[in-house]
């Protein structure tokens, strides 16, 4: 008990001396905060969805099948325009070639060219597109019940077999049907860049700065072993980067209503991320002898971890090769967790993965930094 205490006096004495610092909230609050109003207004998600989508079909088709597949199109909330030719200007288009009756009849597959405006509304495009998967999958149904009969007669009789399909679209459940945006991908992922930061720059100098004054050499005086004075430096620093996600966190809920999925299973992924971040910074100040050469390495990694990791844009959006080199981010794994959690409602089990690596990466350099640990010079 009592080398528990030891520990964990003088870890708070370390974050009481961090956070005491003259410019420690402005940059561990104040600044973060700037960064998440700027870019969460930058990066929210449009809600610029028209209540009624618009849809150019230009039918080329010379038989009757181009204006029955045009009806099944139809639907409240889309308003179809046919021509029969291509306009200059359309929102977004689909194009029936004058074969279109001509291959059905002939039990032939065909392709149908599909353009929409670049910058014009996702959620109007995907109402879109929809209507035309569920289109062309009831025209499909009716011509397999209609079985091998002479389709050119199938517009003329046989009721039974029209609009006798009903399609409808859903998602299957955990489906996340937007993407991470807004202020719900930017506070967590200013969150990460600045633990990564400030836990860096403020843990890497309180280190160095302690060995170079010979506080670390005093404090051997007391009862204290140098693997004490380890876990307590590692402690304090963990402290600082729990500290600073609370702040964001409950900044975020309170003004941005932030919304993080399961509030324990976020906290865990701080929890281990910050342990991670705190034995690098030991390692950092263990090894570095400059208080600049600490804050530009600090600020290098911490941008580099942050850019590949999806803490500026989501890496739901970029190309899978650069979402496989980003996994040597350590943001890239809890921004990973943070996004299934948020955007996924994700379980334990969905985050597992991403957990158990920021862990592992933290055991591993714990272990690094513990043997990097230097009293003196």
């Amino acid at each position: 008990m009592r080398r528990i205490q030891r520990i964990l006096h003088v870890a708070g004495n370390d974050l009481r001396l961090m956070v005491g610092d003259k410019v420690f909230f402005f940059w561990t609050l104040a600044f973060p905060i700037l960064f998440i109003f700027l870019f969460g207004l930058l990066y929210k998600a449009g809600d610029n969805a028209p209540a009624v989508a618009e849809m150019t079909v230009v039918n080329l088709d010379q038989g009757r099948w181009g204006s029955y597949f045009i009806k099944k199109i139809e639907a409240p909330g889309i308003a179809v325009t046919v021509t029969d030719k291509e306009p200059a200007e359309y929102v977004r288009m689909i194009i029936l070639p004058a074969d279109f009756s001509a291959q059905i009849e002939a039990r032939r597959g065909q392709a149908l060219a599909f353009k929409k405006r670049s910058g014009a509304s996702t959620s109007a495009a995907a109402r879109v597109e929809t209507r035309l998967y569920q289109a062309i999958a009831r025209t499909i149904s009716e011509l397999v019940l209609y079985g091998p009969g002479d389709l050119t007669k199938f517009l003329d009789g046989h009721p039974a077999f029209r609009e006798l399909v009903v399609v409808k679209g859903e998602f299957p459940p955990k489906t996340v049907t937007v993407v991470p945006s807004g202020f719900d991908h930017v506070i967590p992922g200013t969150t990460i860049q600045f633990i990564m930061m400030m836990v860096l720059i403020y843990g890497g100098i309180g280190v160095m700065e302690d060995r170079k004054k010979g506080i670390l050499g005093r404090l051997l005086f007391s009862p204290l072993s140098t693997g004490e004075l380890f876990q307590a430096k590692l402690l304090g620093r963990w402290g600082l980067g729990l500290l600073q996600a609370l702040m964001l966190f409950t900044v975020g809920k309170i003004f941005f209503r932030l919304n993080l999925g399961s509030v324990p299973l976020a906290l865990l992924v701080i929890a281990v991320f910050s342990l991670a971040m705190a034995a690098l910074s030991v390692f950092i100040g263990s090894l570095c002898t400059k208080e600049d050469v600490i804050v530009g390495l600090s600020v290098l990694l911490a941008n580099i971890f942050a850019a590949l990791g999806g803490c500026w844009w989501p890496n739901e959006i970029v190309p899978q090769a650069v979402r496989v080199v980003a996994r040597i981010s350590p943001a890239y794994w809890a921004m990973d967790a943070l996004h299934k959690l948020t955007f996924f409602q994700g379980k334990f089990a969905d985050i597992a993965l991403p957990v158990g690596v920021l862990a592992a990466l933290a055991a591993v350099l714990t272990a690094v930094a513990g043997r990097s640990f230097r009293i003196r010079d």
